[in-house]
């Protein structure tokens, strides 16, 4: 809430200086120019885009060009008002997607290739909120847990089974060992199955599975076990 409440005092003294003495001059000047913004609106909180971590949010730009088309090209000037540090982007569109810092304020502006301009619009990025929801714990598919397989094997390959509402599990996390509570096995696997992991008979295997998702949710599954038969 502090950092809010900082970004809205910078909008309000960008505002102040811009309905100064010149504030007629700059209505006139505004008044004329042929390219329009459109998205994100001028001194808005905008909260929505695509989040990309914790810090970052994708947003898409759009502006229209009232005096001679879309077709031309464009460059959008925008500039992070926290420590005024100007990156211009290049778009044959009339829109533009962008990797913004989250609860950040910004300036933006778009000119075109035969000097067209717009006003100068502010707005604080906060990004979407989040509302992702986290994998559903896996389950063990084979062996299934309480199994008990040929004696004469001497690796198994485990498969599992998770599901997300979401649809955005990126990858598991593998725990396996003879102890009941199993140690990491496989970090960062990207497929629901771990093949020709070495068994001995006569011995008990625990295994489970953490599962992970592209906003960084986890779910872990219960502890399952198989037996090499003896």
């Amino acid at each position: 809430m502090e950092i809010r409440k900082c970004l809205l005092l910078l909008f309000l003294i960008i505002n102040a200086y811009s309905c100064g003495i010149d504030s007629d001059v700059l209505e006139i000047n505004n008044s004329i120019k042929s390219i329009k913004l459109i998205f994100p609106k001028n001194t808005s909180e905008v909260s929505d885009g695509m989040i990309i971590s914790d810090t970052e949010s994708e947003l898409v730009f759009e502006w229209h060009n009232e005096g001679i088309g879309n077709e031309n090209l464009y460059f959008l000037e925008l500039k992070n008002l926290s420590n005024y540090e100007t990156t211009i982007y290049e778009s044959a569109t009339t829109n533009a997607s962008i990797i913004l810092q989250r609860d950040v304020a910004y300036s933006w502006i778009v000119k075109d290739s035969i000097n067209n301009i717009s006003a100068t619009w502010t707005f604080i990025n906060l990004g979407p909120w989040d509302t992702s929801e986290p994998p559903l714990a896996a389950t063990a598919i084979s062996p299934v847990s309480g199994a008990s397989i040929s004696q004469t094997s001497t690796s198994v390959n485990l498969i599992w089974k998770s599901e997300d509402p979401d649809d955005d599990i990126v990858s598991y996390d593998l725990f396996f060992g003879e102890a009941k509570d199993p140690q990491l096995y496989g970090t960062d696997v990207t497929d629901t199955r771990f093949s020709e992991i070495p068994v001995e008979a006569g011995k008990t295997y625990y295994w489970k599975i953490i599962t992970k998702d592209s906003v960084g949710n986890e779910s872990t599954s219960s502890v399952f076990n198989f037996t090499v038969g003896s």
